[in-house]
Parts: structure tokens; C-alpha cells; sequence
């Protein structure tokens, strides 16, 4: 096996995976994130801040090197909806190809979908059967949310890119730190009028993927109901964010953030009609290296 590496370039943090592939999974050799908040104010100015573009290119550039120095051959560089949406998003690939001598793609919300349904099916592991039934995969990132239908033997059959990133809502609808009770019911609201109309199977799994959602995952080990994710909003948001980072251990900005993720994911569960929600592991970046290694394999039968 021969490891592969991605550097996944979201709204708050930039992520560094270097992996194997073995049994439809991907095994991890060394992972580093760095917190670069390119999205921060994106939604309200349009733009990336100056700033921030020169830090991520030189995290870029350590990163490429830290895939070399664990045996990857060059990583992919995926940049998501805050470099997508931002006006100046090309100038961040231009400073990533001068500093870095990497080629940035900036990858469709379509494709972020896939691939993120794909990381989340092989994170789930052999205890979660799916394979017969539907499951509604929902990568809640820094800019944007992706909500994937499908199944594990034929992949996605949906799949729809909203505007519902947790940096994205809380800069719209939380003017309070820490949130007032009516911004997060804003927000309620707001995500029910912006969901598709999908009607899903009574024993579809609802899945999610992303940093606040392996943060949830930390933070509580109960059972993800409706109720049980509504009274964790209702707790993230009874301190400020400096004292929530402080006790619970999240970086700033993740904890900033955190009301109105599970906000957002407590009204897509129940948009839905899911019993709970289930948290994987496995994303965007664990798609992209299946992906890599299956294009790698194809290049190999073929030369065979």
C-alpha cells in the first residue's frame, strides 16, 4: 500500500491527512490542522481577509512537506466554500502555486458532497449495516452544508449544497455572545425554509459529518435525539465562548460556532423525521484519498 495525502482547505481550519487505503477504509499515518477562519466575515464582505492568505499558503506549503516526509507523493489541495465563495479566492491559489508549487482546485459543492458521503460511509465500520437501506449523510462545514441521500452499495442518489455553514449562520442570525434564545430560533426557522422536500424511509440513518460535529461527539456521548440536541444548544449557549473554549477544550472559533451547529443540525434531524443522529469520523478528506487510491490502482491495471 502506498499512502496517499489531501489538504482540505475549509471555512475555519486547514486540514492535513496522510493515509493508506486497506479493506474499503482509510487508515491514518499522521493528520495536522491549523485554524485559518478563511471564512470568517466572507458571507458579510464577499472576501477572504488579506491577512489570512498569506498564513494558509505557508501552512500549505509545511503541510506538503509534512505528506513527504510520511511517504505521500503529492497531496491534492481541496478548497471548499470559503475560498469558492470569496471574490478573492483566486488569489489565495495563486500565493498556494508560488509558495507551494501546488495546484489549488476549487471543488463544486457537488463534489464536496460526494466525497463526503463516501468518507462517511467508509468511517462507519462494519457494525453499521446500510447497505439495504437509505441513509441521509449531512457534512456541516465553516460555509456550507451538504446533505447526501443514498446507500452503501450504490452511493448517492441526492444531493444539495446550502448556505448553511456553521460560520455562515451564526454571523447571520447571532448578534450575542453568548447567543439570545430568539437568534437560535431565527435560525430554527430559517434552516426549515431552506431544506429539500425529501421524503426519506422511517429506518434511513441520519449521519453527519464535520468539525462540529466530532466536536458534539466529544462533548456528549448521549443518544442524538431532537430533544437531547436542543438542550445541548441550550447548554453550549449559557456561557460565553471564551469560558466555553476554556472548560471544554474547543479551539475559539469552533466554540464560537457551536450553538448554532447543533442548531442547524437539531432542525435538519427533525426536518427529517430521524430518531437520532449519528457521528462519523470519516469526511471530506477520507473521500478524496479512497478516491486517490482507487484513480491510483486504475493507473496501475492499466500499465499491467
Amino acid at each position: 500500500m502506498s499512502p496517499h495525502a489531501v489538504i482540505d482547505v475549509g471555512s475555519n481550519t486547514i486540514h492535513l491527512l496522510v493515509g493508506e487505503v486497506e479493506n474499503g477504509a482509510v487508515l491514518p499515518i499522521t493528520g495536522e490542522k491549523v485554524s485559518a477562519r478563511l471564512g470568517a466575515r466572507v458571507d458579510e464582505t464577499g472576501s477572504i481577509e488579506k491577512v489570512r492568505i498569506p498564513l494558509a499558503a505557508d501552512a500549505i506549503k509545511l503541510f506538503a512537506r509534512l505528506a513527504t516526509l510520511n511517504g505521500a507523493p503529492e497531496p491534492a489541495v481541496l478548497a471548499t466554500s470559503a475560498v469558492r465563495d470569496a471574490k478573492n479566492g483566486p488569489a489565495l491559489v495563486e500565493e498556494v502555486l508560488e509558495k507551494a508549487g501546488l495546484e489549488m482546485r476549487l471543488i463544486s459543492g457537488d463534489e464536496e458532497a460526494l466525497l463526503g458521503f463516501r468518507g462517511a460511509v467508509s468511517a462507519l465500520g462494519p457494525d453499521f449495516s446500510w447497505d439495504d437501506k437509505k441513509a441521509l449523510v449531512v457534512d456541516l462545514g465553516g460555509g456550507s452544508a451538504q446533505l447526501i441521500l443514498g446507500d452503501g452499495m450504490n452511493g448517492p442518489q441526492r444531493q444539495v449544497s446550502l448556505s448553511l455553514g456553521s460560520n455562515r449562520t451564526t454571523e447571520r442570525f447571532v448578534r450575542h455572545d453568548p447567543p439570545k434564545a430568539r437568534e437560535l430560533e431565527n435560525l430554527r426557522g430559517a434552516v426549515f425554509g431552506m431544506l429539500p422536500d425529501w421524503e426519506l424511509p422511517e429506518d434511513a440513518a441520519v449521519v453527519a459529518i464535520g468539525g462540529s460535529a466530532r466536536a458534539i461527539l466529544r462533548l456528549t456521548r448521549d443518544s442524538l435525539t431532537v430533544e437531547r440536541l436542543g438542550k445541548f444548544a441550550e447548554e453550549m449557549s449559557a456561557k460565553p465562548s471564551a469560558v466555553l473554549a476554556r472548560e471544554e477544550g474547543l479551539a475559539p472559533e469552533r466554540a464560537r460556532v457551536m450553538p448554532a451547529a447543533i442548531t442547524t443540525l437539531a432542525a435538519i434531524l427533525e426536518h427529517f423525521g430521524g430518531s437520532r443522529l449519528t457521528v462519523a469520523r470519516g469526511g471530506i478528506r477520507e473521500g478524496a484519498i479512497l478516491t486517490m487510491a482507487d484513480e491510483a490502482g486504475n493507473r496501475s491495471n492499466s500499465k499491467g
